[in-house]
Order: structure tokens, then sequence, then C-alpha cells
């Protein structure tokens, strides 16, 4: 599969602790950990591809903002596990242009960037979901940073 889907062929849902992502006809389901990394390749790879046409940031924060307001299911007391597996053993992300770039596998899947900026907030939320469906009350966070514009003399400083 090599070709460039809109959002309404594309879906993300839990169930139980898992997260499955639907391209059209193909599915990939992965663990909800998995799940957050994929969403932050996905929202990295959205900004970048969407800087190639010039788009200003306040059109994804706008997206953002509306994706933090969805519900969430109710916290399992206590940890569990579901019984499902994940179907794919490697994964990349990236962006050709204006198109964000899903790699499972051998299928290779397209999706514009605004396009692909509605199916970073549906991972993430089907996400949070099979995480709090498994009892996990966990806060880690992962930061990344896309380096590549930086020069030899700028400084990074980390605040939480």
């Amino acid at each position: 599969m090599n070709e460039v889907l809109t959002q309404h062929v594309c879906s993300a849902e839990h169930s139980q602790d898992m997260v499955r992502l639907i391209f059209g006809p193909h599915s990939v389901q992965m663990y909800y950990q998995t799940a957050f990394e994929i969403a932050a390749s996905i929202l990295q790879a959205s900004k970048l591809s969407a800087r190639f046409e010039g788009v200003h940031p306040s059109v994804w924060s706008d997206i953002l903002k509306k994706a933090q307001q969805e519900p969430f299911e109710p916290l399992s007391p206590f940890f569990r596990r579901g019984t499902q597996q994940p179907n794919f053993t490697d994964w990349s992300i990236g962006f050709e242009r204006n198109l964000v770039v899903f790699k499972f596998d051998t299928a290779i899947i397209k999706l514009h960037y605004s396009n692909a900026f509605e199916f970073y907030s549906w991972v993430r939320l089907a996400g949070k979901n099979a995480k709090r469906w498994a009892g996990d009350k966990g806060r880690q966070w992962t930061t990344r940073a896309n380096l590549q514009d930086a020069e030899d003399n700028d400084k990074f400083v980390y605040a939480p």
C-alpha cells in the first residue's frame, strides 16, 4: 500500500491496553506505550511537513487545544494487561514535502500534514484511554527535539 489517504479512512481506537491504528483496509496494533512514541513522531513530522508549505504554528496549536478537551474513560483501580499482541515489529514516521509518511514493516502510508495533525490527536487520546484501562497511573514524559536547524553556537535549556 503506497497511496495518500485522507482522515476519513483513518482512525485510532483502543481495546483494553492496546491501540489500533486503522489506515483504510490495513490496521496495526500496539501497546499504549508505543502509541505515545508514534504520536510524538506524528506531531514532529506534521510540523516539519507543514513548515514546508510555510504554515504558521497557530494552525496546529488550535488543533491541539481542541484535542485536549476530549473525555477519558474511568481509571482502573488496579493494573491489568490484556492478552492481545502487536502485529508489527518495525516502524518509522517521516515526511516527504507536505506529506507525513508512515512505515509499518513493509506497508507505507502517506497522509497530508493537516490530516496527520488530526490523526495525532486521535492516537494520543486512544493511548490515554488504553493507559487508563490498564490502570497505569505513571506520569512519565519523553521529550524530543529536532536539532537539524540548530547552529553550532545555539544554547538549549530544558525547563520542566
